[in-house]
This record gives C-alpha cells, structure tokens and sequence, in this order.
C-alpha cells in the first residue's frame, strides 16, 4: 500500500482519504483510529523537585488529582501539573479515560480487570500499581474496554 502525505495551510482542516478496495473490521479500527485522534501523541509541562520535566502521555499511566494539584504517574515517578483534570482529560488521548471523579486513566498501561464485590473494579496497572474503577464510571469503562477487545487492544490476562 502507498501512503501520501500533502501538506496544507495551518487554517485549513486536515483530512484524511483511503482508497479501499473494500472495507473490513480492520480498515473500520484505522478509521476510527484516525478520527478519534488516537494517534496523536500529547506531551504535558510537570514539575518534580523544583524542575520542569515534558511527560508524553503514552508514559502517563493515571492522572489524580489532588486538592489543586494533579498528580502524574509514570512507570517510575510522579510528578505534578497544575492543569485542571477536566481540561487534562479532554487534552488526553483517546486511550483515557475518567474511572473516577479524581482519577483519569490511561487503559493502554492496564495489565488486567478484576471486578469487587462492592461494584467496583480493581485494574491492575503495568507497574504493579492499583486503581480502583467508581460504580458512576464503570459503565463507560467497561464500553471502551469492549471496544478495544474487539480490535485487540486489552490485556491478555483480563479478569
């Protein structure tokens, strides 16, 4: 397959055209790959001991936020942002999502689901973390975790 790319103004919308011989479940998920902005890679200004780090959200695992302050947890580190969590989540790449009204969470970094008695889900992070999924947001969760599967995109060992 070739791939073209043309430049156009900065005023003017950006398209994108496939010229398919037919369409199938996978040309349906580059679609929706391509529209949903899944593909854009966002990088974030936090500051950690005084000094100002450029976190990429392919290396954010959640966000939390905490009084004014939110809270950015990488595989290593946490560092914090003083951006609102509401403009951080429309900011944030399709793969987050709010799992709670302090926690945003980036289901690409989620190694597996487990449901809790007490209607709440436990997703277990790549880093060994733990996060705990609210009953107000497990529905919607619970939608983009489907999707995903379907398109092959969550953890091999979901519970």
């Amino acid at each position: 397959m070739r791939v073209r790319i043309q430049r156009v103004e900065d005023k003017k919308q950006e398209e994108v055209l496939l010229r398919l011989a037919g369409e199938d479940a996978s040309t349906a998920g580059l679609k929706e790959y391509i529209e949903t902005d899944s593909w854009r890679v966002v990088s974030l200004s936090c500051r950690k001991d005084g000094e100002i780090h450029r976190v990429k959200s392919t290396g954010i695992f959640y966000v939390e936020s905490v009084r004014e302050i939110q809270l950015i947890h990488t595989q290593e580190q946490v560092l914090e942002t003083r951006e609102r969590l509401y403009v951080l989540e429309k900011m944030l790449p399709a793969s987050f999502v709010r799992i709670s009204r302090s926690v945003i969470l980036n289901l690409d970094k989620v190694r597996r689901y487990r449901p809790l008695m007490n209607g709440l889900m436990e997703a277990k992070l790549e880093n060994g973390e733990l996060v705990y999924i609210s009953r107000k947001y497990l529905r919607e969760v619970k939608d983009r975790i489907s999707d995903n599967s379907s398109k092959g995109g969550t953890p091999d060992d979901k519970e």
